[in-house]
């Protein structure tokens, strides 16, 4: 499964709008040629009926079997197509309105969303959730109207614009250069989701490469085609997430110790009452704890945690300088802390800075 390119996409649209143009202009030269053999009519009169019937009135019956046949798919054929002008002419309006939209704001270290789907709102309520502290704008950009966009109407920093994201100028125009994140979302309703996001991947990395721009964008998608993981790292997705990775783990440990399953939900939700994991960069944390190792870093962290009882930390592990993860990790794998590391902490709150 594939992802038609837009040319191949327009082209084939062209060719469906010319074919029933043909096919009109056809049943109307029948209709003026059988009128006219049959009844005599002048030309322009069989064609002032015919335009009556393609807006749907019913003007005088045609004399011939054949004609009445001729005037009924002329009047199912008018219903539809000033239908789709109708609808045509409607998006357009709308879609010029939600780029007006776009234009009124200025982002600057935000998140962008691209894509909508059933785990999209899921989404926003935590982003929102974990960021109750220092509200950050959240940009979500669908082709396709969001049914939920309603349900946020509440919230002032979350934004809604209607565009193709695939577009390097509507990644452009919403500053995804200065973005904290892109998300990338698998479309349910694109042939090939995965391949789709490879796309605005390519696109969000183009970005990086235009002079006074932001590099290094952060850009996370989700993958449903497991085989399809390569292809997004290679376009640029710095993290690709699979929901069924996850599930399956949390399945098979639930399985092994009852309620583990509890554990993660716990951590991977954003609430006053529940712990999440959270990096602590270098220049965040005392240079005092360079060279430490992770014993001594474990026991600075608990008299840290001591004085601190309303935000309790946890040392979970560390995270190295080439983004390599270490949880729990052992004396070999592990010496000291170094000038560009990161601290992993379990923590009820998001910790700016450890003094």
């Amino acid at each position: 499964m594939t992802v038609m390119p837009s040319s191949q996409r327009k082209l084939r649209q062209r060719l469906i709008a010319l074919g029933v143009m043909l096919t009109l202009l056809v049943v109307v030269g029948l209709m003026v040629w059988q009128e006219g053999m049959a009844s005599g009519q002048r030309p322009w009169e069989v064609l002032e009926n015919i335009f009556i019937t393609l807006m749907g009135e019913y003007p005088d019956k045609p004399r011939t079997p054949t004609g009445r046949v001729l005037q009924l798919m002329l009047l199912a054929s008018g219903t539809f197509v000033f239908g789709a002008i109708s609808g045509k002419i409607s998006s357009v309006f709308v879609t010029r309105a939600l780029r007006q939209e776009s234009t009124l704001n200025t982002f600057q270290n935000h998140i962008i969303i691209c894509n909508w789907n059933t785990k999209a709102a899921g989404i926003i309520d935590q982003l929102v959730e974990g960021n109750k502290a220092q509200p950050i704008e959240i940009v979500v950009v669908s082709a396709s109207a969001v049914p939920d966009r309603a349900d946020f109407a509440d919230r002032p920093y979350v934004h809604f614009i209607q565009d193709d994201p695939t577009h390097h100028d509507t990644l452009e125009r919403l500053q995804a250069s200065s973005a904290k994140a892109v998300i990338l979302l698998a479309d349910e309703d694109s042939e090939g989701p995965d391949e789709k996001n490879a796309l605005i991947a390519l696109a969000v990395k183009h970005l990086e490469h235009i002079p006074g721009r932001q590099k290094d964008i952060h850009v996370i998608a989700e993958l449903v085609n497991l085989n399809r993981r390569r292809h997004l790292q290679e376009a640029g997705a710095d993290e690709v997430v699979s929901a069924r990775d996850y599930s399956a783990g949390i399945i098979a440990q639930s399985a092994m110790f009852r309620n583990m399953s509890a554990v993660y939900q716990q951590l991977l939700t954003y609430s006053d009452d529940s712990n999440e994991f959270y990096f602590i960069e270098p220049g965040c944390y005392p240079n005092q704890l360079w060279g430490k190792t992770f014993p001594e870093l474990n026991h600075w962290i608990s008299d840290y945690t001591a004085n601190h009882p309303d935000n309790p930390v946890l040392l979970m592990g560390v995270k190295r300088g080439d983004g390599t993860i270490l949880l729990n990790p052992k004396p070999h794998s592990f010496d000291r802390l170094t000038t560009d590391d990161s601290l992993v902490v379990m923590a009820f709150r998001n910790i700016e800075k450890l003094d």
